[in-house]
């Protein structure tokens, strides 16, 4: 498994904040990439890749949610129409 490639995501806001204007500051979205229990390479073995973590502005956080929208509707769209699921008659 390369230490690219995450099986799940979450995100939430903060805890990291990012200085503005005037002495403002601006909570920060923290998107975490990781690998879930139970994630095993090519050779069975348990992955142990790190976590990536980013802390995004709260627009780059929702133009990354609209994208990831867009990208799963386009993911299930172009499997139903290869019959990916279709189920294998035995």
């Amino acid at each position: 498994m390369s230490e690219e490639y995450r099986f799940e995501i979450e995100a939430c806001a903060g805890p990291a904040r990012e200085g503005l204007l005037y002495g403002a500051r601006q909570l920060l979205v923290r998107v975490r990439m990781f690998n879930g229990p139970g994630v095993v390479d090519g050779w069975g073995e348990q992955v142990t890749d790190p976590d990536v973590i980013s802390d995004l502005r709260p627009e780059q956080a929702r133009d990354l949610a609209l994208g990831l929208l867009q990208a799963a509707k386009d993911a299930e769209r172009q499997t139903l129409a290869a019959n990916w699921f279709k189920e294998k008659v035995r």
